[in-house]
């Protein structure tokens, strides 16, 4: 197959480019912009069935003076005693600006404020010794993190920067932005800064290394050509196809802003892999003097299967995250899986038809010395038959891999049993490593809703900034009665006097304060207030904390829980777990009085918790599924199991040690700062590099039993090991290169991944495929050799 598309290629190279030319032209004109069709947040993306999304839906459906789900939050503060008149008339003036700018727009719900009657106070702190401050809390109808967010969050600091601008401005007077949404904002904000420079630094590692590998700008031009285009027309295609996905009912498919990232890096990386391994079969075909033209004909033919093999393991092991639960993992994985057949493509065919087109100037000024051969000992070439082409000739690196060739076959076992001494303990570490879900600490500390946090916690408890919101939903009656208002009030100081016992065995109390129909300012108060309370409930506390949409009018009570901690933070998270526990157990109890109810969560913690539930599911199941789609496709490939199997077991061998040293690293990095690795990592590290370790593998495996049928099983394999040895390396150099672009952003979530990805590659490229697989091969090519001898 791949012999005639060489030969198809190197004849009608014209009509190739003019073929990609014409579809990057015809896509880049029909598909709708990039950012136009890509979404963001996490929570919009939980499967129906999870709790806080039952929750949120109830919640809009019932309580539509009150259904918010993010906010963002305005401190005050003066750090040198109280507010002062001046303060309070800078908030009277920010509070004038945001009602009129700001309220009127369809993601703001409410707007509370210290000026409001009776709750006013509550969100104005008393006067210690950092000082005072007062809140104004913006209440959304959209989540976190979404892109809608954006325009609403610039708004507000444009006019918090025209107040601090003011000539009037206290001296002494700080501003500070916060809450979940504005977490969510920096978040976006990150993640775009990350995008550019990972595309920036990604072009200019890949062209700097290719200068350094061929020193020839013709051999840089023509992988970064391939890679452009197949990059300009694969998202120009996902965006086309998101476009016709929302033409269709029955079709789900969604990209992401942070989907780019991986794009860029993994077809940067793999699509200069395959340009490499194109170009070096191509070189080899020019020693042997065949013709240009013709050379790229034969090197297609020769490399082709081993190509396609090996982006097919990335290709269905970035597939199987379809079967994810999450909706951002089962879009992304298949939009990167389609972005990298195009790619594959491009090499497969424009590659080879810019190198038929250029001929050998591709290889000037310097590069021509990469077509010299060396003929001094065993480069030598025993005859001019084609089984006797020269190894690794020209190559700086040429006599380390026959060093290296030698060392494996002479010792493979204890080659083999020292490394796996050596890397087994790494390997126990990664079976254990913590992940946080905890947005705030992913961030850089000069983000503004980093700032903006520490000085709120000043003066207020951080559980302000995103309660807990139980729904409590009656099967038959109504709580808006004397009876069902008093039935409120003692699930209140139910949920005040909450505790459970930590993991040191102490008492813990998770909730400051709990504000429902009879106690709307959410104090800890005595029950017997609470009791006189419910019986007057003023109209605003009915619409808020009361169901007033049929058929559930009346039938569901709203109680919003202030946590003792950060809603990110996994004290919050286990506080929920104990929570829902608790309740399911009392609805249980007929002598409960929460007896016959059923429970809903919502919120910022609630979304967190089922994100944390939810991808926790979906890493298991993944990691099963793409470890059992990449075996079949090696045996495929392959045809030897057993072979199948160590490669499998020899890449997750690399995945846990990986991982595990990154643990490691960031925990020495971060220090009392680190709460674990983001919750994205070990899911994406997992896909990628398993899919790609085996990329290797296969590109290796293929040229070792290509070899062994014209040399026998160890000369085979020793061959093999040095012709593959330099353009192994130099990709696996170049993948890493790509995926350490990833830190270059300021998010630490792309930190810890492009860390954890380039060490995984390169522990890959200098430790797996240079030795624990060639040790293995060793052993089985001298038992083959044994049984022949016998």
């Amino acid at each position: 197959m791949f012999d005639r598309l060489g030969t198809f290629v190197s004849r009608r190279w014209l009509l190739v480019l003019l073929g990609w030319v014409a579809l990057a032209a015809l896509i880049g004109w029909t598909a709708p912009r990039w950012d136009d069709v890509t979404h963001d947040g996490d929570f919009a993306y939980l499967p129906a069935e999870m709790t806080s999304v039952r929750g949120n839906a109830l919640l809009k459906k019932n309580f539509t003076a009150s259904s918010f789900k993010s906010q963002i939050v305005l401190v005050l503060s003066r750090g040198d005693g109280e507010l002062r008149s001046a303060d309070y008339e800078v908030a009277d003036r920010l509070l004038l600006r945001l009602r009129s700018d700001i309220a009127p727009r369809e993601e703001v719900a409410a707007i509370w404020s210290y000026a409001d009657s009776g709750f006013g106070d509550k969100l104005t702190s008393p006067v210690r010794a950092n000082g005072q401050a007062l809140l104004i809390m913006l209440q959304l109808r959209s989540e976190f993190m979404a892109i809608d967010n954006m325009p609403l969050l610039e708004r507000v600091y444009d006019i918090l920067e025209d107040t601090r601008g003011g000539e009037d401005f206290p001296p002494g007077l700080r501003l500070g932005v916060t809450g979940s949404a504005s977490v969510g904002y920096d978040m976006l904000r990150a993640a775009e800064q990350s995008i550019k420079n990972t595309e920036l630094t990604t072009i200019i590692l890949v062209v700097l290394i290719l200068l350094l590998v061929y020193r020839a700008p013709g051999l840089v031009v023509v992988p970064l050509a391939t890679i452009v285009v197949s990059v300009v027309v694969s998202m120009h295609l996902v965006a086309l196809m998101t476009q016709l996905a929302g033409q269709v009912d029955l079709i789900d498919f969604k990209v992401f802003k942070t989907t780019r990232i991986f794009i860029v890096v993994i077809l940067f990386g793999a699509g200069t892999d395959y340009c490499l391994f194109l170009i070096s079969r191509y070189r080899e075909e020019l020693r042997r003097g065949l013709p240009p033209r013709e050379a790229v004909g034969r090197a297609l033919g020769h490399v082709g299967d081993a190509l396609a093999a090996s982006a097919l393991t990335t290709i269905v092991g970035l597939g199987m995250m379809f079967f994810a639960d999450f909706g951002k993992f089962s879009n992304s994985g298949p939009a990167i899986a389609v972005c990298l057949v195009v790619a594959l493509a491009a090499c497969l065919t424009l590659a080879p038809a810019l190198l038929a087109a250029t001929g050998r100037i591709v290889f000037w000024p310097f590069g021509g010395k990469l077509l010299q051969t060396d003929k001094s000992d065993e480069n030598a070439a025993d005859s001019p038959d084609e089984d006797t082409e020269e190894i690794e000739p020209g190559s700086h690196f040429g006599r380390l891999w026959q060093r290296i060739g030698r060392a494996v076959i002479t010792r493979p076992g204890l080659i083999l049993v020292v490394s796996l001494i050596l890397l087994v303990p790494l390997v126990v570490e990664g079976f254990s490593v913590p992940i946080t879900y905890d947005l705030l600490h992913a961030l850089d500390p000069g983000r503004p809703s980093v700032r903006g946090t520490a000085l709120l916690r000043d003066h207020f408890n951080p559980g302000e900034t995103g309660p807990i919101v139980v729904l409590a939903r009656l099967e038959e009656g109504t709580f808006d009665t004397p009876e069902g208002r008093g039935r409120i009030a003692r699930l209140t100081k139910d949920l005040l006097d909450f505790s459970y016992a930590g993991d040191d065995g102490k008492s813990v109390r998770p909730f400051r304060g709990a504000r429902s129909l009879a106690n709307p300012l959410g104090g800890r108060t005595g029950g017997s207030f609470l009791y006189r309370i419910a019986a007057r409930v003023s109209p605003a506390a009915r619409r808020f904390f009361l169901s007033q949409t049929p058929p559930d009018e009346g039938r569901i009570a709203r109680f919003d829980l202030v946590l003792q901690t950060d809603p990110f933070a996994r004290e919050s998270i286990e506080a929920l777990d104990h929570l829902q526990e608790q309740l399911r157990a009392k609805a249980a109890d007929p002598a409960s009085p929460w007896h016959g109810l059923s429970f809903y969560f919502a919120g910022t913690t609630a979304g967190i918790r089922d994100l944390q539930t939810v991808t926790r599911s979906d890493q298991l199941r993944i990691q099963v599924l793409v470890v059992a789609a990449v075996f079949v496709v090696l045996v495929v490939i392959l045809r030897r199991p057993g072979i199948c199997l160590y490669l499998i077991l020899s890449v997750l061998l690399g995945y846990f040690v990986t991982i595990g040293i990154t643990e490691m690293f960031f925990t020495w990095a971060y220090g009392d700062t680190f709460h674990g690795l983001d919750w994205k990592v070990p899911i994406f590290l997992f896909v990628i590099l398993i899919a790609i370790g085996e990329d290797y593998n296969i590109y290796l495996a293929t040229r070792v039993f290509e070899e062994q049928r014209k040399r026998g099983p160890l000369e085979g394999l020793r061959v093999a090991v040095v012709r593959t040895g330099g353009i192994i390396t130099s990709c696996g150099v170049i993948m890493a290169g790509t995926f350490a672009s990833m830190s270059t952003g300021s998010l630490r979530a792309m930190h810890e991944l492009g860390f954890a990805l380039s060490l995984g590659v390169l522990l890959d490229t200098f430790v797996i495929r240079t030795i624990l697989v060639p040790a293995f091969l060793a052993l089985l090519a001298r038992l083959e050799e044994r049984k022949k001898k016998s």
